[in-house]
C-alpha cells in the first residue's frame, strides 16, 4: 500500500475538489440526458458478480478483502455512446472500529488525480472512528483541445489495453473535442480493499456496520443518485462479525505449485504470497510445462478442510476466467487450473482464490502465480541463463535443488529439457 506521497501527490489530493470544480464549470451546460450511468461495484473477486446490498460475515481477526470495479451501463440510454463524464470521485466509507488494518492496493493508476488518501493524515488513521473513510478519484482526458488530440496531448488509454490516436479512453470520455468513439471497458477493477476484523467482533450483535461506496456528487460530473442520467449510483453492503475462524491457511508456505516428475517423485515450488498481478513486478513464476494444459496450486490449512468449507474457487487473469476443480485430502486443497480445452497461457499471471464457508467464514486464500514455461532461474524472462542451468543438469537425478530444469516433468533431465527451454528464449520480460 503506498500511504505517503511525494510534494507533487500532496498538491494533487489538495486541489482535487478544485480540479474537479473546474471541470464541471466547464461542463456545466451539458443536458443531464447525455451522461452514462458510472457504477462502482464492491465484488468478492473481480470477475465475480456485486456483493452490493448483501451481508458479508466476517469472523473476528481474519482478513477480508474486495475488490471496486468500474463499469458504464450503455444500456441505460442510447445517449451514452456519445455521453460525457469529467471523471469519477469516489469514497469508500466504512467503520474503522469494526475494519482494521486497512489497505487499499492493485490502484488503477491511469487518469488518476492522486493515490487513494485517508483524509488528513493520507494514511490509514491511528484513531479509527466509526466514520473513516478513504477518497479517491480519476480524471476524464477528455476534457482537453480538440484536433491533433494525440499529438498535442499524449495519448492516454486503459492498462494492458492499446492506446487510440484520437480517443481517451479513461472514465467514459464522451462527445467532447472529438472523443466520440471512446467508451469506458466494464468490469474494470480500480483498486482492492482489504483489512481485519476487529478481534471483539465476534457476533453480529457484536458488530455489523455498513461498507459504502459514494462519489457524493461534489465529487463527479455524474452526481450521486440512481437512474438514468443520474451518473453514478450508491451501492452498500454490509460487514457482520462471527466467531474466530477453526481453520486458517498454514503459517508456513501455504502456496505451492505441485507436479510429479516421474518415477523422481512430486516436487513442489513455493509461492510467495506478495506476488503481484501487475507487469514486471514480484511474482513466483512456474517454469515447468502444464499437464494436459493445467496446472496444479496447492493451498494448506492449520486443520482439514472440505469443499463445503471452500465451496467457492476461482482463477482469474484479468477478465479471463480459467476452468477449475478442486480436490480435498487432509489440510491441503489442490486446485486444477486450467484444461486441454482452456489451458493456461504461457506468460500469464493468474490469481487463485477461494472464498470460505461455514468453520472456514473469513478464511480467504488468494495468491498470484505467473506461468512462463523455461523461466528457471526465476527472472521473469526465459535467456541463457535458464538455458546453461537446464544444460548443466543434463543426466543429474532429479533431487529438490535441480527439479525446475525437468521442465517437460519426465523424470529425468535431458535433451528434450534443453531443447524446450531454448525455444523459449525471448518469452517475459518487462510486458511479463
Amino acid at each position: 500500500m503506498q500511504t505517503n506521497m511525494d510534494s507533487t501527490g500532496k498538491i494533487a489530493v489538495q486541489n482535487f475538489k478544485r480540479s474537479v470544480g473546474a471541470l464541471l464549470a466547464l461542463l456545466s451546460g451539458w443536458p443531464a440526458a447525455v451522461h452514462a450511468l458510472q457504477t462502482v461495484d464492491p465484488r468478492l473477486t473481480v470477475a465475480g458478480t456485486s456483493i452490493a446490498t448483501s451481508t458479508q460475515t466476517v469472523p473476528a481477526g481474519s482478513t477480508f478483502s474486495f475488490y471496486g470495479v468500474y463499469s458504464d451501463d450503455s444500456a441505460v440510454t442510447a445517449s451514452n455512446t456519445t455521453g460525457a463524464e469529467s471523471g469519477l470521485g469516489l469514497k469508500v466509507k466504512y467503520n474503522g472500529l469494526h475494519l482494521t488494518n486497512v489497505s487499499i492496493t492493485e490502484e488503477f493508476t491511469k487518469c488518476r488525480i492522486a493515490v487513494a488518501q485517508y483524509p488528513a493524515t493520507n494514511s490509514p488513521p491511528t484513531t479509527p472512528t466509526a466514520t473513516d473513510q478513504v477518497v479517491m478519484g480519476w480524471i476524464d482526458t477528455a476534457i482537453r483541445p480538440s484536433g491533433a488530440v494525440a499529438s498535442a496531448n499524449g495519448s492516454v488509454g486503459w492498462p494492458d489495453l492499446i492506446d487510440q490516436a484520437s480517443t481517451g479512453q479513461c472514465l467514459n470520455p464522451g462527445a467532447i473535442n472529438n472523443d466520440t468513439a471512446a467508451v469506458a471497458p466494464s468490469g474494470l477493477k480500480l483498486f482492492k480493499f482489504t483489512a481485519t476484523m476487529a478481534s471483539t467482533c465476534t457476533s453480529p450483535a457484536a458488530c455489523t456496520s455498513a461498507v459504502t461506496f459514494d462519489s457524493e456528487g461534489n465529487y463527479s460530473f455524474a452526481n450521486a443518485g440512481s437512474g438514468t442520467g443520474a451518473g453514478m449510483p450508491v451501492n452498500t453492503f454490509n460487514i457482520a462479525g462471527a466467531a474466530a475462524p477453526t481453520i486458517a491457511l498454514a503459517a508456513a508456505n501455504p502456496y505451492v505449485s505441485r507436479k510429479t516428475h516421474g518415477v523422481a517423485g512430486v516436487f513442489d515450488i513455493t509461492i510467495d504470497p506478495a506476488g503481484s498481478t501487475a507487469p514486471n513486478t514480484l511474482v513466483t513464476t512456474e517454469p515447468r510445462q502444464s499437464q494436459s494444459g493445467a496446472h496444479q496450486i496447492v493451498i494448506a490449512f492449520t486443520s482439514p478442510v472440505t469443499a463445503a468449507q471452500m465451496p467457492t474457487v476461482t482463477a482469474v487473469a484479468g477478465a479471463t476466467s480459467f476452468p477449475v476443480t478442486t480436490a480435498f485430502s487432509g489440510n491441503e486443497m489442490t486446485v486444477t487450473i486450467g484444461s486441454a480445452a482452456v489451458p493456461i497461457t504461457n506468460a500469464t499471471r493468474v490469481t487463485v482464490s477461494a472464498a470460505g464457508s461455514g468453520s472456514a467464514a473469513g478464511v480467504n486464500p488468494s495468491v498470484v502465480v505467473g506461468f512462463l514455461l523455461g523461466d528457471v532461474v526465476q527472472s521473469r524472462g526465459v535467456n541463457a541463463a535458464d538455458v546453461g542451468t537446464v544444460r548443466g543438469a543434463v543426466g543429474v537425478p532429479i533431487t529438490a535443488s535441480n527439479f525446475r530444469s525437468d521442465v517437460v516433468v519426465s523424470g529425468g533431465v535431458n535433451a528434450a529439457d534443453v531443447g524446450t527451454v531454448r525455444g523459449q528464449v525471448g518469452s517475459g520480460g518487462s510486458a511479463f
